[in-house]
């Protein structure tokens, strides 16, 4: 009977499997591409910044940090291991002796060579070398930190040069539609049109068009110095640079998922929350380390010494004393002037202080992902705004060019087409280049940035 019921229960139960496996698949076929950063469009970017990891200055003091702040953890840790000291003195003397006449010259040979070993120190030497440790992290976030912020001034900066050599091709346009509007107006004072006093408004306009060049020309080399500055190496070439950023595609389906995912998670993670919450561990260990300062520190020691010779009433015989010594050594400072007092409450004052940052640090972190997902929507609309203006802009050049090839219209009226549509496409490469920084600077707030998730530890 029970045979019976479970056969009459199988094609539901087949039903129910294929069912879920095919919403599984479903769920696994459907994927979130991460968000796209400028050096997913632009692969000469990708490569600057590999080679800026070792070559730019910034980088370089930046890992001669990370080696003080290991040697600054050997330090540290040095106190949990054992010291061996020594000294050795030999003397020439000449002793004035009351119990013999004159003076006895004598070779004098003293040493103390001893061993010593933490036993007890109320946690003190394992609080220090934790602290160590905890520096040396501190250390390596400060090395991904300036990784982190050299990175994004190099994006910036890589993505600026685009857009001044934009503006650079569209000012040397410009200075070429005002020379040919001073030349025909020349020639219609030749041809006694019009009077000489006229040519003052097309040579006045010249010089403009030349002096907007000219600053074009001088904004692109300094970023490009800048940039060299940055990186270490060459900036890229006004010819190797492309006139337009490509057209970007908004990802709000993906930066949403990695939004959602940060405010889901019970702690939020970020640099900034990271070395806060180190730095008040750090704070915590000290006061623990102030508050047992004079209580009494147990060593075990071992070690053996030779002390002052002695005399015999026959000066041609003497002895060392030579002492081997192992035991307990308690050091106690039992009094300092209520010195240690003020510097326990200095220290709580400071834990205190730690942990209110951290707190109001963890309120923050969320307001500040959400400023940084409205600002990057806001960038999106206004990167959407200019790329329709950009397309309207180059379908009516292209209207005018056929005009102008048809007869319909003068060189004059396609000119000033050509004008609109490089200043639309300067106006639509800056609002690409805010909305691509504007997605680096939300990844950075909610610590996505895939840039440092694959960064190379020195």
């Amino acid at each position: 009977m029970r045979l019976r019921s479970a056969y009459r229960l199988l094609p539901a139960l087949l039903v129910c499997s294929v069912g879920l496996l095919q919403s599984l698949q479903g769920a696994e076929g459907r994927t979130f591409d991460r968000p796209q950063l400028p050096e997913d469009y632009f692969p000469q970017l990708r490569s600057v910044l590999d080679d800026a990891l070792r070559e730019s200055p910034r980088m370089l003091l930046a890992r001669l940090e990370l080696d003080v702040a290991d040697g600054a953890l050997t330090q540290a840790r040095a106190g949990l291991y054992p010291t061996l000291n020594g000294f050795s003195r030999g003397l020439l003397t000449s002793d004035i002796r009351r119990d013999r006449p004159g003076t006895v010259n004598a070779t004098k040979i003293y040493y103390d060579i001893g061993l010593s070993q933490p036993l007890f120190h109320w946690g003190e030497k394992r609080n220090n070398a934790r602290i160590g440790a905890i520096r040396a992290s501190l250390a390596e976030r400060d090395y991904e930190e300036g990784y982190r912020l050299l990175a994004r001034e190099i994006r910036q900066g890589y993505l600026r040069l685009i857009s001044l050599k934009s503006q650079l091709v569209g000012a040397r346009f410009g200075r070429e539609q005002a020379a040919a509007a001073l030349r025909a107006a020349e020639e219609r004072v030749k041809a006694g049109l019009i009077t000489g006093a006229e040519l003052f408004g097309p040579r006045i306009a010249l010089e403009r068009a030349e002096l907007s060049e000219a600053s074009a020309e001088a904004a692109f080399i300094a970023a490009s110095e800048q940039f060299e500055l940055l990186t270490g190496a060459a900036a890229p070439t006004e010819v190797e640079l492309p006139e337009e950023l490509p057209e970007i595609q908004a990802q709000a389906e993906a930066t949403g998922l990695l939004f959602a995912e940060f405010l889901a998670e019970p702690k939020p993670s970020t640099p900034t929350l990271e070395r806060l919450e180190e730095e008040t561990e750090i704070a915590r260990l000290t006061y623990k380390n102030q508050k047992t300062r004079l209580r009494p520190k147990f060593n075990f020691t071992l070690g053996v010494s030779q002390d002052e010779q002695s005399y015999t009433i026959n000066s041609g015989q003497r002895y060392g004393v030579t002492s081997r010594y192992a035991g307990i050594q308690v050091n106690w400072a039992i009094f300092d002037g209520w010195a240690n007092r003020g510097a326990v409450r200095s220290s709580l004052a400071r834990l205190r202080s730690a942990e209110a940052r951290y707190t109001q640090a963890q309120s923050a972190a969320r307001q500040q992902a959400r400023a940084a997902t409205r600002a990057l929507e806001l960038a999106q609309r206004e990167m959407q705004l200019n790329d329709r203006l950009l397309s309207s802009s180059r379908d009516y050049l292209q209207i005018r060019e056929d005009d102008f090839a048809a007869g319909r219209i003068s060189r004059e009226v396609l000119d000033q087409a050509q004008s609109g549509y490089y200043s639309a496409r300067t106006s639509a490469n800056n609002a690409r280049l805010n909305y691509l920084m504007a997605q680096v600077e939300l990844l950075t707030k909610l610590d996505r940035d895939p840039l440092l998730e694959h960064l190379p530890k020195p």
